[in-house]
């Protein structure tokens, strides 16, 4: 009877220390992955990253591999305020905290200013369509100049003062003025010459 007793009690113990060994040895194998993961992926290790707007691509190469950083020239864009061939945009933006090794996405500046052709408007369109063209190619619209003819119906298009025909290349978003008729009719040499008065004495 005793023996059993002792039988029962030994199993018991051996149950308990199998059950603890799993728990330490589980308890060890969390904390040992939570310590690799967190060497793995440099938790809490971050890099600010550097404003290198206005620097040439190669100025801006070395400021950030010298702090563990990649770059990558993904665009040209043309800004007529910063020097050509230098940083004007960058992702992620400076300031922003990046993992060892993260790649900059810079924008280069191109020197290259856009040119456009002007639409086909004088003499086919009417004001609504012409806006709409101009704008859609690009081009900003000043206030319209009105001359005497067919109401809102499309004369000429000026840029800086002057007539310029249709396909010409301008800068990208210059500003251009149509010229469109005020619907006052437009009095023909025949009309003015028929109303022209004649002094008496050159009959005389």
């Amino acid at each position: 009877m005793a023996k059993g007793k002792n039988s029962k009690v030994s199993g018991l113990v051996i149950i308990l220390i199998n059950v603890l060994a799993m728990v330490v040895i589980g308890t060890i194998l969390v904390l040992l992955t939570l310590r690799w993961i967190k060497s793995y992926t440099l938790h809490g290790q971050y890099i600010t990253v550097p404003d290198v707007s206005g620097m040439y691509e190669e100025e801006a190469g070395q400021a950030l591999a010298s702090i563990g950083l990649k770059y990558e020239v993904t665009d040209y864009k043309y800004d007529k305020m910063a020097v050509e061939g230098g940083v004007i945009e960058q992702k992620p933006k400076p300031g922003a905290y990046v993992k060892d090794g993260r790649k900059v996405y810079l924008t280069l500046n191109s020197g290259k200013e856009p040119m456009r052709a002007v639409p086909d408007v004088a003499d086919n369109s009417s004001l609504r369509a012409a806006e709409s063209r101009l704008e859609a190619a690009g081009f900003k619209l000043d206030k319209t100049v009105y001359v005497d003819g067919d109401l809102d119906w499309v004369y000429e298009i000026r840029y800086k003062g002057e007539t310029i025909e249709a396909g010409t290349e301008i800068p990208e978003g210059s500003t251009l003025t149509i010229v469109a008729g005020n619907g006052n009719p437009v009095e023909s040499i025949e009309e003015a010459d028929s109303t022209t008065i004649i002094d008496s004495e050159f009959f005389e």
